[in-house]
């Protein structure tokens, strides 16, 4: 995300697709970016930065989605008890992101906690770092970045801003 790496656990993506014609919500907080037809299947396209204190992505064209599995598609891994605690929910999501760089092999050994000067993020949306070179890749916590994201949408449409 901009000159940030992030990182999640390859077993919760689906897939990640380039080419993408978004429909805006009406009335949606900002992380909802809109909805998108793949495939005949309906997918909620969460902008990532937002949920990141960044600035919207601004031009999509350039970004990817990255979708994730449906936590009924997560629960059919056998002995994947670690993935136990993540909840992505039946709906398919997608994150929009700026770019895919790699796929790293990462043992629990590995993570490190969250350095604290990292303040421009909620920490809520970590669960670590891992080294990558000279760089630190923050590990994103799924299930706490779609909290996040419904919260939001729940809050706007509570007050009775917009409607689903």
């Amino acid at each position: 995300m901009g000159d940030m790496l992030m990182g999640l656990d390859i077993l919760l993506v689906r897939e990640i697709y380039r080419h993408m014609s978004i429909s805006p919500i009406p009335d949606a907080p900002p992380h909802l970016r809109g909805l998108m037809n793949l495939r005949g299947r309906v997918i909620t396209v969460i902008d990532l930065n937002v949920c990141l204190n960044r600035p919207p992505a601004s031009d999509i064209t350039e970004s990817s989605l990255l979708i994730l599995k449906t936590q009924k598609e997560i629960r059919n891994y056998k002995n994947m008890e670690y993935l136990e605690d993540v909840c992505v929910g039946d709906d398919i999501v997608g994150f929009l992101i700026d770019r895919m760089d790699d796929v790293l092999t990462v043992e629990e050994k590995d993570i490190l906690p969250v350095p604290s000067n990292i303040v421009d993020i909620d920490e809520g949306l970590m669960t670590g770092v891992v080294r990558q070179g000279d760089q630190l890749v923050i590990l994103l916590d799924v299930t706490a970045a779609l909290e996040l994201v419904m919260n939001a949408a729940g809050e706007k449409w509570e007050v009775g801003v917009g409607n689903l």
